[in-house]
């Protein structure tokens, strides 16, 4: 990777990325973009995969094969909003003409690995296309964030899948023979019985600081607690070994205090 001046940032401006892409098709590309820019098929790959900058962003190359815009069936990106128009700015600051254009898209995962996009996850994967208005090309530069923390269903359907992986593998090692219809549906309700479980124990889980704050809360109300809980002191054990002794006591000097 070439070597760039400290503190410098690849943050381009949508008009620059244009004009990144038109020396890209044109063939008079930087060598510096080489650094932070690569050429990828990004409907081979889901977005987690691709190679990202320090700031979580991926900037690619593409070639636009087809409008349905599906990941090798495992998702696709799905236009979010209409298409905006970049222009090129004058020395003046003022807007001339068209030079490309911005689509934006979000990634929606298929669930259970089926290709049904009426049931599919939305992520919080997006991309931001950009586009040649003056050249006739299929070349497009893609920006690529992730945005916000998973979801709810992302972590659900990460859990089903990762479980539904073992167990099949775990199948095909002990056994030579073809999965059966009705291995495979119970093997489909133990992945969701499995990933349910485990995403209500990591909701339902307190934090060890809340485990820390509740000890002392519900301690400040009774000094007792407080006192045994900071000393490590097991007052029933010893009082019941005292009351052990006074009864001995009890027995082998009975003449001292004696009231016959």
């Amino acid at each position: 990777m070439m070597m760039v001046p400290k503190g410098f940032r690849f943050n381009p401006t949508d008009e620059e990325l244009i004009q990144i892409l038109e020396s890209k098709v044109s063939g008079q590309q930087m060598p510096l973009h080489f650094s932070f820019i690569v050429e990828r098929n990004l409907y081979e790959l889901e977005p987690q995969q691709l190679q990202s900058l320090p700031e979580n962003e991926r900037y690619c190359y593409c070639m636009r094969e087809n409008d349905s815009r599906e990941v090798s069936g495992r998702g696709w990106w799905k236009a979010t909003s209409h298409v905006k128009k970049i222009y090129a700015t004058n020395n003046n600051g003022s807007c001339a003409d068209v030079i490309g254009y911005k689509r934006p898209l979000t990634f929606h995962k298929f669930k259970n690995n089926g290709r049904n996009r009426s049931n599919a996850i939305k992520t919080n994967w997006i991309m931001h296309e950009y586009t040649l208005h003056s050249l006739s090309t299929d070349w497009t530069l893609c920006k690529i964030k992730y945005k916000g923390k998973p979801s709810v269903q992302e972590e659900l359907e990460d859990i089903r899948n990762d479980y539904r992986l073992r167990v099949n593998n775990d199948f095909e090692a002990s056994s030579s023979s073809s999965i059966s219809v009705t291995n495979m549906d119970m093997q489909q309700h133990l992945a969701d019985s499995v990933a349910e479980q485990q995403l209500q124990r990591q909701q339902q889980q307190p934090q060890p600081l809340q485990q820390l704050e509740q000890q002392q809360q519900y301690a400040s109300y009774d000094p007792f607690s407080t006192q045994t809980m900071s000393t490590g002191y097991d007052y029933f054990n010893d009082h019941d070994h005292q009351l052990e002794q006074a009864h001995t006591s009890e027995q082998l000097f009975t003449t001292l205090w004696s009231w016959q």
